[in-house]
């Protein structure tokens, strides 16, 4: 049968033109490491590749999240750190100031206690400055009062977003008490009220009253330890909310040793440490919020010199540290040392703080690890998808290559010749 040279030519053209496409499509895929240039031409993979895309995104944002997070709850460590220093520092003046004015001996002159004062004032100024810290556009302690300075000193009194700090001894009964959050990839979902899930996301703000105190503490009671006789016997009642505590001891050779002998009295009949007399005869309560009060039980003429304090204290820090500058100025040794130890109590709601604080930023650790490894086994995915296997590729474009180039060289016996060939 003939073909007509017209028809071979076609032909022949036609497997020239597909062969060079397919080796154009090889060097494309090579060239951009893509399996597709379009999601038209593996829909399937297209679309399972558009999901892992939009997974590594996601981890992308909740990585940013949590730096973020990082860098806030790092920067709040260290402010709640120096607020702690700040504490010892103060407790240390006080100590000073009710030693100069002490009814046996005064080193201090009215100046020299002024001097005090002020000390112990900027101290209170120092941390409402780092309440008032900004990260990252946000004012870390203020809840979700983004607008203006949280802390505030007026006329002596603390203000927290425009409210005296005394005022609640709940922290969440203050303005925008609220906590600011961030989604770091646990499936952060809302409840019936519209709120964020405290269990899928991850704060990103303090409430401040959380972490300084607010309102005031329930009125305490004083033992004077110097009053107590080395080897003799002592007993008092110890009321706290509705129970009560007979406790009995016997005198040390000094204050220290008659105070380890109370607490461990103390300890022996309510079964907790947590219940304790600070340095300077102040009853301390951490184990609740009830009120302590005492009377003296001794027998045989021996007698505690006891009683209960009338004025509550405030459980802020800084109206706690600005209420000792008003006492140093004052000059009243004995209250002064108590006040002394009741600043000193304060350390623990700043330790709390330190131990949630590290908490989280190990939990922030633990998610940036899981994050890492969820980009990693994603791109891997997306690779599996997306990306041209080289070696195979490679070698098929080789092959590619090879029957274009001898397409070519067909073509001297399967064109026909025309006059222009033999010129």
């Amino acid at each position: 049968m003939r073909v007509a040279n017209q028809t071979v030519t076609r032909n022949y053209l036609k497997r020239l033109e597909n062969n060079y496409s397919n080796k154009f499509a090889s060097e494309e895929k090579i060239n951009s490491y893509r399996q597709f240039q379009e999601a038209s031409e593996m829909p399937a993979q297209a679309a399972a590749a558009m999901r892992v895309r939009k997974a590594i995104d996601n981890l992308h944002n909740y990585q940013y999240n949590l730096n973020t997070a990082d860098t806030i709850y790092s920067s709040a460590e260290s402010a709640v750190m120096a607020i702690s220093e700040i504490i010892q520092q103060t407790y240390e003046k006080c100590i000073e100031a009710a030693n100069g004015t002490s009814s046996d001996v005064h080193t201090h002159e009215p100046d020299q206690m002024e001097m005090i004062a002020s000390n112990v004032e900027a101290y209170a100024d120092e941390i409402a400055r780092l309440m008032n810290l900004t990260v990252a556009d946000r004012r870390i302690f203020g809840g979700i009062n983004n607008d203006s300075k949280a802390f505030a000193i007026e006329d002596g009194r603390v203000i927290y977003n425009g409210v005296d700090v005394d005022t609640y001894n709940d922290p969440n009964l203050f303005p925008n008490s609220d906590v600011s959050y961030c989604d770091i990839g646990l499936g952060m979902t809302l409840d019936e009220e519209g709120r964020v899930d405290e269990q899928s996301a991850m704060e990103l703000t303090f409430n401040g009253m959380d972490v300084i105190g607010c309102g005031k503490k329930p009125t305490t009671a004083f033992v004077d330890l110097k009053s107590i006789e080395d080897g003799k016997q002592y007993s008092f009642e110890m009321a706290i909310g509705d129970k009560k505590y007979n406790i009995s001891f016997t005198g040390g050779a000094d204050a220290d040793a008659s105070l380890a002998a109370i607490n461990d009295a103390i300890k022996a009949e309510t079964g907790t440490d947590k219940i304790s007399v600070y340095k300077h005869g102040t009853f301390v309560n951490q184990l609740n919020e009830e009120q302590i009060s005492v009377m003296d039980k001794s027998t045989n003429g021996n007698k505690l010199d006891m009683e209960n304090q009338g004025k509550a204290y405030s459980n802020n820090i800084i109206q706690s540290i600005l209420d000792a500058a008003k006492l140093i100025r004052e000059g009243n040794g004995q209250e002064i040392a108590r006040y002394a130890d009741h600043i000193y109590s304060l350390q623990t709601k700043v330790s709390l703080t330190l131990a949630k604080i590290g908490n989280t930023t190990q939990f922030i650790e633990f998610n940036q690890t899981r994050l890492t490894n969820n980009l990693e086994n994603l791109t891997q995915r997306q690779n599996d998808l997306e990306s041209t296997d080289l070696p195979r590729e490679i070698t098929k474009q080789k092959m590619l290559d090879s029957i274009y180039s001898a397409n070519l060289q067909m073509s001297t016996s399967v064109i026909p010749q025309s006059i222009f060939d033999f010129i």
